[in-house]
């Protein structure tokens, strides 16, 4: 009779165990990488004495008289939550030609931002974007004095999405 017992009690034990493996999450860097197509660009100045600021957007890709411009953030993995960031910019001309121009972010953190899937970028402890959500947010401040000595606060901002 133990016998029995032992074998519907390993049974059960076996069948209970298999039911609540799950999955692993992958590593933040593996649910991000990939390429992501910018669609916006913003440039904003703020003087420090100033009530608002100057802001323009374009949106991506431009197409001109004989070119279009597009660009592309290429999120690569460097660590579990380490990536590095490309940016690569690329006119084609109607002639055929094509220009490609590039930068690159180097050993940039991610940040899990609690109850959602996404994202803090973080380039030596400081916020530079998020991203997540097939979606990037890429930006960079500077604060700076123009000539007259006035302070003003700069800001460049991209954004994009996940090519599929």
């Amino acid at each position: 009779m133990k016998k029995y017992l032992y074998a519907s009690l390993f049974f059960a034990v076996a069948v209970l165990a298999g039911c609540s493996k799950t999955e692993p999450e992958p590593e933040p860097a593996e649910q991000v990488i990939g390429t992501y197509n910018v669609d916006k660009i913003t440039e904003s100045i703020k003087y420090a004495t100033a009530t608002s600021e100057i802001s323009e957007t374009i949106s991506l890709p431009i197409k001109g008289n004989g070119y279009e411009l597009t660009a592309v953030l290429d999120v690569a993995k460097k660590a579990s939550n380490i990536v590095t960031i490309a940016f690569v910019q690329t006119v084609k001309y109607t002639n055929g030609q094509t220009e490609k121009d590039s930068d690159a972010f180097d050993s940039i953190e991610l940040k899990k931002v609690e109850g959602t899937s996404e994202y803090e970028m973080l380039d030596t402890g400081v916020k530079i974007g998020t991203i997540g959500n097939n979606t990037i947010t890429f930006e960079n401040v500077s604060n700076d004095k123009d000539s007259l000595g006035r302070a003003y606060t700069y800001t460049f901002r991209m954004t994009g999405k996940k090519s599929i």
